[in-house]
């Protein structure tokens, strides 16, 4: 695996565990947030490890989507739910109010955590030429 990506791929994880923690302390919209980033580093070191470099979060999920999902690399699910949780993101950091609740941010968590594991795995493979 390339430097960077192992770099992005270990920031995914940090941003899990800090999404833990902000669920169990109630703090919903914020757990959200960072189940987001540790998605966002995953999609990430995966199109790293591609050679793709992106800038933005939707060009990322764009080229996530075309040169990863698309191409049968990885599931069609972990885009669509991805730019989901992007959306979701979007509303829990900038509205002043918002009314993510312990479910919202169990089930964005979740989702997270699979897809880390899964482009781990994909990284895992992808390195050994598999």
């Amino acid at each position: 695996m390339k430097g960077e990506a192992e770099k992005h791929l270990t920031r995914a994880g940090e941003l899990l565990t800090a999404s833990r923690t902000m669920l169990s302390g109630n703090l919903y919209s914020d757990s959200i947030s960072r189940s987001y980033y540790a998605a966002f580093h995953a999609a990430t070191a995966v199109l790293e490890e591609l050679g793709i470099e992106r800038k933005s979060h939707q060009a990322v999920w764009a080229a996530f989507g075309k040169q990863v999902t698309q191409a049968g690399l990885l599931d069609k699910k972990y885009h669509s739910t991805g730019v989901k949780l992007f959306q979701q993101r979007i509303q829990s950091d900038y509205l002043p109010d918002p009314d993510d609740t312990a479910k919202d941010a169990e089930k964005a968590l979740t989702f997270a955590a699979e897809f880390v594991s899964a482009c781990r795995a994909f990284l895992d493979s992808h390195d050994k030429g598999a």
